[in-house]
């Protein structure tokens, strides 16, 4: 059974390139939950289906990004694929009412950079085997997806197969990515405006 990810992805792989545009217009305009952010335009223009899809389920995770994607595809009159999206995605719902501004769990600090950077670290981080090893090492990775995500054949397919992975991570694998990325790539980081922000002393314990 295909994921949710690929399943967002064959929605978006139907469109035009018009309507493709029209989608992204709609996903501007859509309200939000509490603690999700709408994508930038910038970072949706000249995204085709792939990179949208990695925006999508960057920003609002996939059961969520679901939910997203099937309103933004109805207001474009796609309903054929918003039912069939929601229908075939739906073991990936959240368990949130269909209001896409009702109550779902926020993303924390170190998710929103993730899924707001979620391209530039796919494109622009290099010497992918030595964060494998860190995230490994803290448990985030275990071999199996460390071995998958190493076998992409360029820095930037193993990226994509590493931020794949993040919605399982949680909170705390999140907040060990950063670390790993502070330390390996800091100037990127710095780049990216990323301000350090650390859990409170004592947090990584119980947070999963």
């Amino acid at each position: 059974m295909a994921g949710c990810r690929d399943r967002i992805l064959r929605a978006l792989e139907e469109l035009s390139a018009a309507e493709l545009r029209r989608l992204k217009a709609a996903l501007n305009r859509l309200p939000l939950a509490a603690g999700y952010s709408t994508i930038p335009r910038g970072r949706m223009e000249g995204a085709d289906a792939l990179d949208l899809t990695d925006l999508v389920v960057g920003y609002y995770r996939e059961g969520y990004g679901v939910r997203v994607l099937a309103e933004a595809l109805r207001r474009i009159q796609r309903l054929d694929l918003a039912d069939g999206l929601v229908g075939d995605a739906a073991p990936c719902r959240s368990r949130a009412a269909d209001d896409l501004a009702a109550d779902v769990p926020p993303l924390s600090p170190a998710e929103r950079f993730v899924a707001r950077h979620r391209l530039a670290l796919i494109q622009r981080v290099r010497g992918v085997a030595a964060l494998l090893d860190r995230l490994e090492a803290d448990g985030v990775l275990t071999a199996e997806e460390v071995a998958a995500v190493a076998a992409g054949p360029t820095p930037q397919e193993q990226m994509r197969r590493l931020l794949a992975t993040a919605p399982a991570w949680g909170r705390r694998g999140h907040r060990q990515f950063l670390r790993a990325m502070r330390c390996l790539h800091p100037h990127l980081m710095e780049d990216l405006g990323e301000d350090g922000e650390d859990a409170p002393e004592g947090e990584d314990a119980g947070d999963p």
